[in-house]
């Protein structure tokens, strides 16, 4: 090859090799000065993220006290509510039993010389008359004047007057609902004192108006402040930018531990509304649960096991709600109201299905809401009097019915709470405390009226279904339940002695079908076919 061809190759190669490399320069310089931009971009976002988060920090720990005393004036307002049905309730009870019991004790010692006939029934009924009389007139407060010449003693007796108005319309209105179960009920209508109308129509209005004003002022609190800091939705905006673009330095931060903190004064606002008493509502249906259940989530289908930000709504579940509902349930909630109840139970599900069953706040609630079903429990009068007592004395029959009553709503709302509150716990309550200790005792009390009788346990047996009692429940019955059986059994005795065991009148054979279908509830099939065979009943289980 001659000389001038080899150099030309050499030449050729060197501007190849050069223009490659040339190239690869051009390429890195591209890629520094993207680089670059890059940089400057996000210095430039974190300068402005940096301020923003400076000055929403501010912002709220601005706002914290004007939230918190909000929270607080709402509490208040929820107790006021139930304080004015619980006081109202002890009112009418006192204004009641003290009359009542006065009489009841002087018809006890006029029976306990001795005797039932019918003028030893007289005297008993004329000595109640007489000693409930006395007490209501010592009640009667005389005028008082103090040094102003007031009548200290006016307001009280306007409230009483007031009250006992009241409870005739109550009376009135209950004697209408009761009447009307029965037509379409039949044998199984409820009791009196099973449905609760302690809210007035003025206490509900009221407190509307007080609410309604509070949630105005709440509505206020986030106005003067530009939309970036009083939205949340433009809030969670901001953070979700950053966890997106710069993920590395978003959890460098730990914002993962702060976004809770940050977006948890929005949330409380927004429930100010929740009233977890007299409302059913879920958390989907609220606007902080809609714009947070998502947050920082590109694929809801594919999210990653590591994203610490996947707990952020049960975080503030179990921060947020759970006070507000552990609030409500030790200071406002009803228990003889089964709409509240009802109510209760379902908050508590819901909370459930986001905080973990070993949260210490959980736990805490769990145990509030026993205390307040055995206090409940423990605070309840069922009356005992004898068959010759309620005839004796006036009103004493209705005022035991509406306390027995009153025992079989309770004992209804605890069985609501079965699946959250752990069986032996729930069978405590119900089965040892109320039915054995106060139940029972009232209904051994009436058992020589056996229709009497009947209806009522009918209702006891009505209260356990779904928990102990009913097609739904299997197994063998529950220990705790067998003196409830026996006095079942004792009622099936009565009935044959008073009736014999042939069915000559239809009243004896439905008494006896009722028993029967109550021993069925209670999976006592071998005692249902026994009774069967006693009252030669030919229907099948």
């Amino acid at each position: 090859m001659p000389p001038y061809q080899e150099s030309h190759g050499r030449t050729m190669a060197s501007l190849t090799r050069t223009d490659e490399n040339l190239s690869a320069s051009l390429l890195n310089v591209t890629a520094l000065e993207k680089s670059l931009s890059a940089a400057g971009e996000k210095f430039i976002f974190m300068q402005k993220l940096r301020d923003f988060v400076s000055v929403i920090c501010d912002f709220l720990q601005h706002k914290a006290p004007f939230i918190e005393e909000l929270e607080e004036r709402m509490q208040k307002l929820h107790e006021e509510r139930a304080a004015a049905i619980t006081e109202r309730r002890t009112a009418d009870n006192e204004d009641e039993m003290i009359e009542i019991e006065a009489g009841v004790n002087a018809a006890i010692s006029v029976f306990g010389k001795g005797g039932g006939s019918a003028v030893v029934i007289e005297m008993a009924t004329n000595a109640a008359k007489a000693a409930s009389a006395a007490t209501k007139e010592q009640r009667n407060l005389l005028v008082k004047l103090d040094e102003f010449g007031r009548d200290i003693n006016l307001q009280n007796r306007m409230d009483m007057t007031r009250r006992a108005e009241a409870r005739r319309h109550r009376k009135a209105q209950s004697d209408a609902k009761r009447l009307s179960s029965r037509e379409t009920d039949g044998p199984h209508h409820k009791v009196e004192g099973e449905s609760s109308t302690d809210e007035s129509d003025s206490e509900t209005a009221a407190y509307q108006s007080n609410r309604d004003l509070l949630l105005q002022t709440a509505e206020q609190v986030f106005s003067d402040a530009a939309e970036e800091y009083s939205q949340l939705s433009v809030v969670i905006q901001r953070f979700e930018r950053w966890k997106k673009n710069y993920s590395s330095s978003y959890r460098d931060a730990y914002m993962s531990l702060s976004v809770p903190a940050i977006f948890s004064p929005y949330v409380r606002l927004e429930l100010l509304k929740w009233d977890p008493l007299h409302e059913d509502i879920d958390f989907i249906n609220m606007n902080w649960h809609l714009l947070l259940y998502n947050y920082g989530i590109e694929d809801e289908n594919n999210i990653s096991p590591d994203d610490a930000d996947a707990d952020l709504v049960p975080q503030l579940v179990e921060k947020v709600a759970v006070p507000i509902l552990h609030h409500e349930i030790a200071h406002c909630w009803d228990m003889l109201s089964t709409r509240e109840t009802r109510n209760a139970v379902s908050a508590t599900d819901l909370v459930v299905r986001y905080v973990p069953a070993s949260s210490q706040a959980l736990v805490e609630l769990v145990a509030v809401l026993h205390d307040r079903l055995a206090d409940a429990i423990a605070n309840l009068v069922v009356p005992t009097w004898s068959p010759l007592v309620l005839k004796a004395v006036p009103n004493a029959a209705r005022v035991a019915a509406y306390r027995f009553g009153m025992a079989v709503r309770l004992m209804r709302n605890i069985c609501l709470w079965n699946k959250i509150i752990a069986l032996p716990v729930l069978e405590k309550l119900a089965l040892d405390d109320l039915l054995s200790g106060k139940v029972l005792p009232h209904l051994r009390s009436v058992q020589s009226n056996v229709y009497d009788a009947v209806t009522r346990i009918e209702r006891v047996v009505t209260s356990l279904m779904g928990v102990w009692a009913g097609p739904s429940v299997a197994g063998q019955c529950s220990p705790k339940l067998q003196p409830l059986v026996d006095y079942l059994l004792t009622l099936a005795k009565t009935l044959e002695k008073k009736h014999g065991s042939y069915l000559g009148d239809s009243e004896t054979g439905g008494l006896a079908r009722r028993l029967k279908k109550m021993l069925v509830e209670l999976n006592e099939y071998d005692k249902a076919r026994a009774l069967s065979r006693t009252f030669n009943l030919k229907e099948a289980l």
